[in-house]
């Protein structure tokens, strides 16, 4: 068996395994070593996020000393602080354990409502005013309305859709994403379930097989309409494993989304002679 059969049983059946882009040791030096640079950064700025770091941990009773220093003692107690807020635990304090650190966890009906608390709504829902996802002008009350504008971020930004919060959602809010053009296509996308994209995915997909089946300037008789619809279904497994062996490259371009499908339609077209090869590849 070829490797390129292999490969595309391991495609069919899901066996094949996602590759990192980078190993870990990578990972921590491209995003914790390096500092976010600014306009007036110098050596002071990372001493003073040191003292500022010490003083939030010890204002939460992780820290008992304030050196000046990210020492062994400070590690510990950021390590401690990680595991008390369900973060992954590697004593590095990256843009979540930043937000964690400064940010509380907000979602509708919670208990009690600090000044605190009413300061850290009031300040989310600025930016959601400002990005657009909450309408109402910010009153520092989590309402049924703030809630939904939080739920329309986190489908935009590929969050989870719970409403609540957290440190992701606070990191996000304060820069980890890229910027969305409102005037995409694939805009209405966003604002779906995220349970709900592969269904649209699969959607186009077999859409556009069909296309290719029922116009396809090959003679020969149309399938029947169930038949089309189960073939093409069958085919979406196939034109992923095409693309990585023909010279094909999907459209990049923002303005016209539909053209990275224009493969699908291909492969509706010549649909029969590929039930042939695989036909004959399996026997």
């Amino acid at each position: 068996m070829t490797n390129k059969t292999l490969n595309f049983l391991n495609l069919l059946f899901g066996l094949k395994q996602s590759r990192r882009y980078f190993p870990e040791e990578k990972q921590v030096c491209v995003f914790n070593k390096r500092p976010i640079l600014y306009r007036g950064f110098s050596p002071n700025s990372a001493q003073e996020s040191i003292n500022e770091l010490q003083e939030r941990l010890q204002a939460q009773d992780f820290l008992s000393t304030i050196s000046g220093k990210f020492d062994l003692e400070t590690e510990e107690a950021v390590i401690k602080f990680q595991k008390a807020n369900n973060l992954q635990v590697d004593g590095i304090v990256g843009p979540l354990s930043w937000a964690c650190l400064f940010y509380p966890k907000l979602y509708r009906n919670q208990k009690s409502m600090s000044p605190k608390l009413q300061d850290a709504v009031k300040e989310l829902q600025i930016i959601l005013n400002e990005e657009g996802f909450f309408k109402k002008e910010p009153d520092g009350y989590f309402s049924r309305e703030t809630e939904r504008g939080v739920k329309r971020f986190q489908r935009t930004y590929g969050l989870k859709d719970d409403g609540i919060v957290g440190a992701a959602t606070w990191a996000v809010l304060f820069g980890m994403r890229q910027k969305i053009d409102n005037n995409s296509f694939l805009q209405l996308v966003y604002f779906l379930p995220p349970q709900s994209w592969f269904l649209w995915e699969q959607f186009l997909m077999i859409s556009f097989i069909m296309l290719g089946i029922y116009y396809s300037p090959i003679p020969g008789d149309e399938p029947k309409w169930n038949t089309a619809l189960a073939t093409a279904y069958g085919l979406t497994c196939i034109v992923p494993f095409l693309l990585e062996c023909l010279p094909l490259k999907p459209s990049k371009q923002t303005s016209l989304p539909l053209l990275q499908y224009a493969p699908y339609v291909l492969t509706g077209i010549f649909w029969k002679p590929i039930i042939n090869f695989l036909g004959g590849l399996f026997n």
